[in-house]
């Protein structure tokens, strides 16, 4: 098979409550540690698996913060979308006076962003990152601003550095790279599942969910493609799709349950989603022990 040596892997990372709702910067900087020892890629923090949309702009800056310590600024990426141009810019200059060399942006969401009114949020988040780089972040099915593959080559020329795709087929991925080629940006995927399908349509990876809760067989996936292994990418593959599966593709009560099982202290969720059942715990411990 073909080796993709350029694939790459970046967890999606939670966040962590107590059991009053409130950010436990402590459980988090435990589970963010225990990932750390793992050879991941990147960590990209505060987006939708980190629930950014319940947390205060202190509370993002404050969890990206623990990230960076954790993983090292070269491997964080910190996210500061916001609904608009001047929360996001905001958010960008604070993370940049705390260190961060990495910033993610979602596009803004709820009202219908206009093309003009996209490119000016990105040139201006772009500027004030003062040479941090910068990445465009797409999710059409929640933000209701949809970005197809020319408008996303018109974004790019505001300075973006990359940019990660949630919500969309293989297939759309592969027009995205397409849009930008010939710029050398990268292309990032947020299908756990598909990790292989997305960097033979020339994507650089994914941004994975569930490898924050179980890495080892994203690891397994990324290591085998890299290596050009088919033997080792089936079984990796078959163990990666079975972790997407058994979290109820990245559910978050699934994901909080499985940290759980690994020593993370216990954390509910603010995002109003419903928790974990005592049966589907017992369940999901069963399922997830050789993933583990």
């Amino acid at each position: 098979m073909t080796a993709y040596p350029a694939s790459n892997l970046i967890s999606a990372l939670p966040t962590l409550f107590d059991t009053h709702g409130e950010v436990d910067l402590g459980a988090t900087k435990a589970a963010y540690a225990q990932l750390a020892e793992t050879p991941l890629d990147g960590v990209f923090v505060a987006g939708t698996t980190g629930e950014f949309t319940t947390l205060t702009d202190d509370e993002r800056l404050a969890v990206c913060a623990v990230a960076a310590d954790a993983f090292g600024p070269d491997r964080t990426y910190w996210h500061v979308g916001a609904a608009s141009t001047h929360q996001a810019v905001r958010l960008t200059r604070a993370a940049v006076d705390l260190g961060a060399r990495q910033v993610a942006v979602l596009t803004p969401y709820y009202y219908p962003a206009s093309e003009s009114a996209l490119v000016t949020y990105y040139e201006d988040v772009v500027a004030a990152a003062a040479g941090a780089s910068v990445y465009g972040y797409l999710f059409a099915a929640r933000t209701t601003v949809p970005v197809p593959p020319a408008l996303l080559a018109r974004l790019a020329a505001t300075g973006l550095a990359g940019v990660k795709i949630s919500g969309e087929s293989t297939a759309d991925v592969g027009g995205y790279v397409a849009a930008l080629a010939g710029t050398g940006l990268p292309v990032y995927s947020g299908a756990d599942a598909e990790f292989t399908e997305v960097v033979a349509v020339g994507g650089a990876g994914v941004v994975s969910g569930v490898s924050s809760a179980l890495p080892k067989p994203f690891l397994e996936v990324r290591d085998a493609l890299r290596a050009g292994d088919a033997d080792a990418l089936a079984v990796a593959r078959e163990r990666a799709h079975r972790a997407v599966a058994v979290t109820r593709q990245g559910n978050l009560a699934h994901l909080k349950a499985v940290l759980e099982l690994r020593g993370v202290p216990a954390s509910g969720l603010r995002a109003p989603l419903d928790p974990i059942s005592p049966e589907d715990r017992r369940v999901l411990e069963a399922d997830v022990a050789d993933l583990l």
